[in-house]
């Protein structure tokens, strides 16, 4: 009796404990968000390459106009006042200044051009119309540099004279001679290389968070797959068309864009090393001063106050069908993104921005997340 008791005991416990197999159904399965791709070592090398060049050209323009102004005036008197010795960049003939120089708004606007074209060609999704008017903020450059350095020649020659009075007084005549021709020649250099950089670090904003344009493809293409959907991105708006064309641009251009944007770094460093030789050896104090000024006040009435305020309906860089960046953003998110993750009094290293370790116990940053879960204890007692 006592066995059939412990039989009946187990039997009935194994039916309570027995549950019914559950069928799954793949209906019933929600998707979750994708993940990136892998990244092959020549992407990173490129990447990294891009991060130092992003460290030359998103700087401040407002903090670099201000260093440009002060960098004239006074390196111009320390090179009038100072013995400075010659060297290679004090000959007219040194390879620089004939092929890079002379020629540097065909340089800029090849570069800053085919930059111009292969972003907006992305972010606008090939609307003609758009991308063209992205190309006027070129051409309206393009147009003050003819005019201003049409200019500086013509006050050169109309308010001249030449050291020694001759029967044709003109320029050109008086040079011939072998004669000094007197005036004032408004550094053209200064002018150009100047304005040049200003352009270069302005179109440059086009590349902030480009690498974020790849997440919101691969998001937004998971959210039309899915019923249910998920966080809305920046291209919720387009049509699948549209779409398409920004995925197939994107993946198409992505490698030739960052390949400009290190050649428009390269050539904003060439630049104001060119700059440094022509305040060091060529031109007046006046001369260059003025100069500098000039193309200062051209980047602030163009890019400040005709761009800025859409006077002309001409878009900033960035600015096209769907907006992915924020155009104040390579001035302010650096330091915000730093100060978010590493206390100020705290020193931990870093790569490209972001702390290597976490922090340690005994930092700032820890004391102050100990001190707060203490305090919300007490709340919660």
């Amino acid at each position: 009796m006592a066995v059939k008791k412990v039989a009946r005991s187990v039997s009935s416990a194994n039916s309570l404990n027995f549950r019914p197999p559950v069928e799954s159904k793949k209906s019933d399965k929600k998707g979750t968000k994708p993940l990136p791709d892998p990244t092959s070592i020549q992407q990173v090398l490129l990447l990294m390459i891009v991060h130092l060049c992003r460290k030359v050209l998103f700087v401040d323009p407002n903090i670099k106009v201000g260093i440009y102004i002060l960098l004239v005036f006074f390196g111009s008197i320390l090179g009038d006042v100072l013995p400075i010795p010659n060297s290679y960049f004090s000959r007219k003939d040194n390879i620089f200044n004939v092929y890079f120089v002379k020629l540097s708004w065909g340089w800029t606007m090849m570069c800053v051009g085919s930059f111009v074209y292969l972003t907006s060609s992305v972010y606008t999704c090939g609307d003609n119309t758009k991308i063209r008017k992205h190309f006027i903020r070129l051409l309206l450059a393009t147009c003050m540099w003819l005019f201003w350095t049409n200019l500086f020649v013509t006050v050169e020659e109309r308010y001249g004279y030449c050291s020694k009075t001759i029967v044709r007084s003109g320029k050109n005549q008086c040079l011939s001679k072998g004669h000094t021709w007197n005036s004032f020649s408004i550094s053209g250099h200064t002018f150009i290389l100047i304005y040049c950089t200003l352009i270069i670090m302005e179109e440059a904003k086009a590349l902030v968070c480009w690498e974020a344009i790849k997440d919101h493809l691969r998001n937004e293409e998971h959210n039309r797959n899915n019923e249910d959907g998920g966080s809305i991105t920046p291209l919720d708006s387009l049509n699948d068309e549209q779409l398409f064309h920004v995925k197939e641009k994107y993946e198409k251009f992505t490698s030739y864009i960052r390949i400009s944007f290190v050649a428009m770094t390269m050539l904003a460093v060439l630049w104001d090393v060119m700059l440094m030789a022509t305040i060091i050896y060529f031109h007046s104090t006046p001369e260059k001063f003025v100069a500098s000024v000039i193309s200062v006040l051209l980047w602030f009435f163009t890019y400040r106050f005709i761009f800025n305020r859409r006077l002309i309906g001409v878009p900033l860089p960035g600015e096209g069908t769907f907006r992915y960046m924020n155009p104040n953003q390579p001035l302010q998110t650096l330091q915000m993104r730093r100060s978010s993750l590493i206390a100020k009094s705290e020193k931990i290293s870093t790569f490209m921005g972001m702390p290597l370790s976490p922090p340690k116990f005994g930092s700032s940053t820890a004391e102050e997340s100990l001190t707060t879960r203490s305090v919300e204890e007490r709340v919660a007692r």
